[in-house]
């Protein structure tokens, strides 16, 4: 693999390419936001180190990183990151291969002080029950990091499947999707993972939407009742079906709203 691109939320676009300077393309649309793109491509793949103010943790077989800031809030430099891998530098893996390289990645992760995100209007529930709610309910709901499916699990994820973490004031969503015409167990897979950071900030803008993102701050205690409402909603219902709802469960801090 080539030397590691270090990658962080709120990092400087302009101190990124004066590290990386053969490295990123940079692209700036008319409304002024700029893209900062790094391509690997083909073998040997990239490899982007994943920094917060705790640990760094080393993401393997990077094909792209793509990042881009906000001029309606310069002041916070890069606030999103989409990164494209795959799961080994061969175009195909053996399924349970995949799998276990998967799970360590998670478990990396969370060595490194990332812990789980569940989405404020979804049900808190973790283990099988994650994975089962997934299948029959929700196929975006984000599963459980700390539970290691089976091989037999594992080839039941005939869709993109999502993990979302936090940590650092930032939100990381890591997904996985199979090549759905590399299914049989017998024979190699390929696979392809994705990873969404965004900033604290971003994230919050993200749930109030893109028509109120200006005013997120001022926006966003109307929202999260409303949130707190359907979580309840689907947490009762789960209940009457003698599901077990997380009660250990704790969600990320709520965002600074001062203006």
């Amino acid at each position: 693999m080539t030397a590691p691109v270090e990658i962080r939320v709120n990092q400087s676009g302009v101190d990124l390419v004066k590290k990386y300077p053969d490295q990123f393309e940079i692209t700036k649309y008319p409304q002024g936001i700029q893209f900062y793109a790094a391509d690997w491509g083909s073998v040997p793949n990239g490899s982007v180190v994943l920094a917060t103010s705790a640990h760094n943790v080393t993401l393997p077989y990077i094909l792209s990183a793509t990042g881009n800031d906000d001029p309606n809030f310069a002041s916070e430099n890069i606030i999103n990151w989409n990164i494209n891998a795959g799961i080994t530098e061969a175009d195909v893996i053996a399924h349970d291969d995949a799998r276990k390289r998967f799970f360590g990645l998670l478990q990396s992760l969370r060595n490194a002080g990332w812990v789980r995100a569940i989405r404020l209007s979804e049900p808190r529930l973790k283990g099988k029950q994650a994975l089962d709610y997934r299948q029959k309910e929700n196929p975006i709901y984000s599963l459980d990091p700390d539970y290691v499916l089976s091989l037999e699990q594992w080839m039941t994820l005939d869709t993109r499947a999502t993990w979302s973490l936090y940590s650092d004031h930032a939100y990381l969503d890591v997904s996985i999707t199979r090549d759905p015409s590399k299914t049989d167990v017998t024979k190699p897979g390929a696979y392809f993972v994705e990873y969404a950071l965004k900033s604290d900030n971003e994230k919050w803008r993200s749930v109030v939407g893109p028509t109120k993102r200006l005013h997120w701050k001022t926006e966003l205690p109307a929202v999260l009742p409303q949130l707190a409402k359907s979580r309840q909603a689907a947490e009762e219902t789960l209940k009457k079906e003698n599901i077990t709802i997380d009660e250990t469960y704790r969600d990320p801090p709520l965002p600074d709203l001062s203006l």
